[in-house]
Parts: C-alpha cells; sequence; structure tokens
C-alpha cells in the first residue's frame, strides 16, 4: 500500500519557484537502470521547477530518435510501472520534494487502470500527467478523475491549433500548458526557428500574464531557452539533449554536465 504524499510540500516548492526561469528536465526512466534514473532526478531536483518522468512505452508516436532510443533501452532492462512507482515513492521518502509529472502515453495508462493509476500517482506524490495521445477534452471522464484525485492534466498546444482550441486549453491550465515549439516530434535542433519565437510570442498575447507557459520539442541550451524567455514562455522542457549527454559520457561526467546545463537555464 502507497503512503499518501503531502501536498503542502510540493505547495513551499512552488511558491519557492520565483522569477527564475523554469526549468523542466525529462528523464527517461530505467534508461540506464532505475538506480541512475534516482541519481540523476536528485541531480536535477534542485535546479528544477518541475520534473518530467517519462514512463517509457514501445511505440511514443510523440517522440524523435534519442527518446525512442532511451525508451527500448529501459523497456529492455525491464523497466515497469510499478518500478517507477517505488523510485517515486523512494524519491519522496529521501526528500526530494521538487513536483514531479508524469509523460507517458494513454495505452499505459489504461491497462494498468485509469482510477488505480491516478489514485498511485497521488499517493506517491506525483502532481501532474501529460499523455500526448490524449487530445484535450476527448477523454472527459479520464480528466474529471485526475480532477478528483487532485492530479493537473497537462496539455499540450501545437503551432497550428486554432486560437478559439488554443484560449479553452489556458483556461483549464492547473500547473503548465506545454507549448510545442515545432511541427513535428521531440529532438534536439540546431537553432530556434522564428516561426517557433512567433508562436510562443502569440500564446502569451493569447494567455496574458496569469499563465504559465512552458515551451518544449528542440530546446538544447541556454541559448534557444534565452530565445524563449526573451518571446514570454516561463520555462523550457529539455529532454533530448539530457539523453544525448547520457549516451555519451561515463555516469559521473554525464550528471556533472547536465547539473551544468540544469544551472545554466535556470539561471536566465
Amino acid at each position: 500500500m502507497l503512503r499518501k504524499w503531502k501536498a503542502k510540500k510540493y505547495e513551499k516548492q512552488e511558491r519557492a519557484e520565483g522569477e527564475n526561469m523554469m526549468f523542466i528536465p525529462y528523464v527517461c526512466c530505467g534508461d540506464g537502470g532505475i538506480a541512475f534514473t534516482e541519481k540523476l532526478v536528485k541531480a536535477l531536483a534542485p535546479h528544477s521547477g518541475i520534473i518530467e518522468l517519462g514512463i517509457p512505452f514501445s511505440d511514443p508516436i510523440a517522440d524523435g530518435k534519442t527518446i525512442q532510443r532511451a525508451a527500448n533501452r529501459a523497456l529492455a532492462g525491464g523497466a515497469s510501472v510499478q518500478e517507477i512507482f517505488g523510485m517515486v515513492m523512494r524519491l519522496r521518502k529521501d526528500g526530494v520534494q521538487t513536483p514531479f509529472v508524469f509523460m507517458t502515453y494513454y495505452n499505459v495508462v489504461y491497462a494498468h487502470g485509469r482510477e488505480k493509476f491516478l489514485r498511485k500517482m497521488k499517493e506517491a506524490g506525483v502532481q501532474g500527467i501529460i499523455v500526448p495521445d490524449l487530445p484535450f477534452e476527448e477523454d472527459e471522464e479520464f480528466e474529471k478523475m485526475a480532477q478528483r484525485e487532485g492530479i493537473a492534466v497537462v496539455n499540450l498546444i501545437a503551432p497550428n491549433t486554432k486560437e478559439t482550441r488554443a484560449g479553452k486549453i489556458l483556461a483549464r491550465e492547473k500547473l503548465f500548458t506545454y507549448l510545442v515549439s515545432v511541427a513535428g516530434t521531440t529532438g534536439a535542433r540546431g537553432e530556434v526557428k522564428e516561426e517557433s519565437v512567433e508562436f510562443v510570442k502569440r500564446m502569451r498575447r493569447l494567455a496574458g500574464s496569469g499563465k504559465k507557459l512552458c515551451v518544449g520539442f528542440g530546446v538544447a541550451d541556454a541559448q534557444s531557452a534565452q530565445k524563449f524567455r526573451d518571446a514570454g514562455a516561463d520555462g523550457v522542457i529539455v529532454g533530448s539533449r539530457i539523453i544525448d549527454i547520457c549516451e555519451k559520457e561515463s555516469e559521473a561526467d554525464a550528471l556533472m554536465q547536465i547539473g551544468r546545463l540544469a544551472r545554466e537555464i535556470r539561471e536566465i
């Protein structure tokens, strides 16, 4: 039986966020083993406004080649939903207070049992969930279940989302709104295109000043994060770049480089 996580710890973390750029790293749980994932989360926690914990899935339609490789490695290594819940509980027990958001696909949630999955999220201390293949308002029953458990469903807005629909998504925001900066899948890109910057500016005008807009898909470094910050973003999500570093470096060097990247972005 999972113990309930006390929500007031999360509230303290949120108030401490201040005016700094919100850095949201994506971590593929189980890539390199669950023990390494725990070390990585602990290294990232002091610099992160939220940590996105990816639950690996065999057909991640929103993810590019880098995250697909990571998910395949994690699955081959035996990563499971139950193991990931256990990891979250250990991290909370060890004092990690940074808010967590699961990123996974609807098959994973549905196979586990939607209500059971959401209840275990609450008890473990996970604040939100991103489900890329569950479009906004496509499963209102699931959204109501999440609301009852106090879980925020983080919705995505893409560059081709119509303004009326984007406005509805922004109105329902509970944690942050995920702005997909480019058409296509995730992955680090060499430069930030002007149309991506204009998209963020347009969403900031539509959202006003009271909404948290965080940009993902293609953010690789402090320079790209700065461009989105200047356009009105409150934060950025970085995933493929973190996995790239883990693939190329030793464990110690990877943790050091990722920590430096997190600090550089957080200090913008």
